[in-house]
């Protein structure tokens, strides 16, 4: 390939990773200040999730104390949306690789930018939870199992699942601009480390989150969400065991009993998911 091909082709990939930040930012900008905007006109008029579900006397409707709550669940809620897209994109692409076949191009820039969007929505969100008139402050935000000691053991589970999650992803994110380093098989490894932030974030907004509790309908949809995650997933995990390696020896049997593991608990996982929503069990998860 000549030079001035090689050129041509990095300034179409900067050209559209270009566009794909912007919009990915817009997008999070918009949506987040948006759904904000929405949520602190029904709280002030106390028919938000969080001023119907809280107690009368903490007068919700108090925007002057209860300035950041909007915004703590709406870039909550984005930053769970954003990287569910981001988990849909990781997982497409990996298939397609799988199997022989190239992305499109503006998949990979577009799975990265969402990836750093959801981790500027997280920061957003730690900032807000700290900053609200509900007894949070940094401790509550960083330090796990703070709430046992101040009085409100129920949501520890919920915060300790939102602080690991955030942990582990400002641990594992930035790994993609250390892949070289890392290595291939080391970089991938740590990688799918992301779906086990997806999954803590899941599980921290089905505690915490009086949004997804108070619209009856929201969590059936969020579960049934997860099942073209989960067949993605599968379908990676299959291709990855019958691949042919040209190697040999323990190593290979290790990954593919890996491999049949993740096959078979992403099966159980979408068969467990179906007959909690067609039973009507979708709320097992308590909000505190």
């Amino acid at each position: 390939m000549s030079l001035a091909r090689e050129n041509v082709i990095d300034c179409e990939a900067r050209r559209r990773a270009g566009r794909s930040a912007t919009l990915v930012a817009l997008f999070g900008v918009i949506a987040t200040l948006g759904l904000a905007a929405r949520i602190y006109v029904l709280q002030a008029a106390g028919k938000s999730a969080a001023a119907i579900a809280m107690a009368a006397d903490m007068n919700m409707r108090d925007m002057r104390r209860f300035w950041s709550f909007p915004l703590l669940q709406s870039s909550g809620l984005i930053a769970l949306l954003c990287a569910y897209a981001a988990a849909v994109l990781g997982l497409w692409q990996a298939n397609l690789k799988a199997r022989g076949s190239t992305p499109k191009p503006w998949v990979e820039p577009l799975h990265r930018h969402l990836a750093l969007l959801v981790i500027g929505l997280l920061l957003i969100h730690m900032l807000a939870t700290g900053l609200d008139a509900m007894g949070d402050s940094w401790r509550t935000v960083l330090i796990p199992g703070t709430w046992a000691r101040q009085g409100w053991p129920q949501a520890v589970t919920g915060y300790n699942t939102g602080i690991a999650a955030v942990y582990l992803l400002l641990l594992v994110a930035p790994t993609y601009y250390l892949r070289r380093s890392l290595g291939p098989s080391r970089w991938r490894l740590l990688h799918r480390l992301v779906l086990v932030f997806y999954g803590l974030s899941i599980w921290h907004a089905m505690i915490l989150g009086l949004d997804l509790a108070h619209y009856a309908w929201l969590r059936p949809v969020i579960w049934l969400a997860q099942l073209p995650l989960l067949l993605m997933l599968m379908r990676r995990a299959y291709r990855s065991m019958m691949a042919n390696p040209t190697r040999s020896g323990l190593s290979i049997s290790i990954v593919r009993m890996s491999c049949l593991a993740l096959l078979v608990l992403s099966g159980a996982m979408a068969a467990a998911l179906l007959l909690l929503v067609c039973t009507g069990r979708s709320d097992f998860i308590s909000t505190v």
